[in-house]
């Protein structure tokens, strides 16, 4: 008998304690006070609309003159341009007459116009010092360029036969025709804060609506317009002390892949004995302004 009232003594204070646990948010469940809309958050019965674990009424308050839909952390937002980036599977662009293919840490540059590069060493089988070039690969990693008379029109097909070139390379110096990417943009920046950030705002290229980050540093601020989807710089203006320039990114297509050299044969009809190449203006093998 007193073992059957001992047991049933202890059945009770268990009890007891599992009530106490419960109506504290324990293990057993949320507090039995804290009803929808409310949550138990610690000892706190209490709202918390945004279901980050944080009550509500303990969070900085809305500020007026605040932007609704503002977005995340300037470094987090500039993340996710960067990853949109990162999934485009390359993209293709021109800026000013040159056409642009990226992929990855290699960047093609498609010359409107073909150069004249002077090499201090002959290449081809014609011993040229004065090759042509009117494609250039960069390493952005290595930081080294290579040049080729890939015969990107038919008149440079015609040229780059003619002149012996077909798939030689060329070795370019690499800061003489190096452009900044808009990933380039992206790279300088991640991890900044920006000072604002303006959403959605329509660009002057009609029908597209880009993501405006703004930094402001000593003497100068730089505009970025994003495409929020691609992640693609489409302008970068820069403002140093009221001097402006600006980077503009124009036909971005996305999806480019690989960006590699093709090699492949010359044309099929070669230039006739005694005539010579087209005509091509030697632009010389000036540095592209930003």
């Amino acid at each position: 008998m007193k073992k059957i009232m001992m047991l049933t003594a202890i059945i009770g204070i268990f009890l007891l304690v599992v009530g106490c646990v419960s109506q504290q948010g324990g293990p057993a469940g949320p507090a039995a006070g804290c009803n929808a809309p409310y949550k138990q958050i610690g000892d706190k019965c209490c709202m918390d609309l945004n279901n980050n674990e944080i009550c509500d009424s303990d969070e900085t308050p809305f500020q007026p003159g605040q932007e609704t839909g503002a977005a995340p952390s300037g470094a987090g937002r500039m993340g996710e341009f960067m990853a949109a980036n990162d999934a485009t599977g390359g993209y293709t662009y021109k800026y000013k007459e040159d056409t642009f293919k990226i992929s990855g840490a290699t960047v093609k540059r498609e010359l409107a116009e073909p150069k004249k590069i002077q090499l201090d060493a002959p290449v081809g089988d014609k011993k040229t010092t004065m090759p042509w070039a009117d494609a250039i690969y960069f390493d952005t990693t290595d930081k080294k360029a290579t040049g080729y008379c890939e015969g990107l029109t038919d008149t440079n097909q015609r040229m780059c036969n003619g002149y012996g070139l077909w798939d030689i390379q060329i070795p370019i110096g690499y800061d003489a025709f190096y452009v900044k990417t808009p990933t380039d943009w992206l790279k300088e920046y991640l991890g900044k804060e920006p000072t604002d950030i303006k959403e959605g705002y329509r660009y002057e290229v009609p029908g597209q609506q880009v993501t405006g980050v703004i930094f402001v540093e000593e003497g100068k601020t730089v505009t970025l317009d994003i495409d929020p989807t691609t992640g693609i710089v489409v302008r970068a203006t820069v403002d140093v002390n009221g001097a402006v320039t600006e980077s503009l990114y124009k036909d971005i297509k996305t999806g480019t892949g690989a960006v590699t050299h093709e090699y492949k044969n010359p044309p099929e009809k070669p230039v006739l004995e005694g005539q010579n190449p087209p005509a091509v203006t030697d632009a010389g093998a000036e540095a592209a302004t930003e």
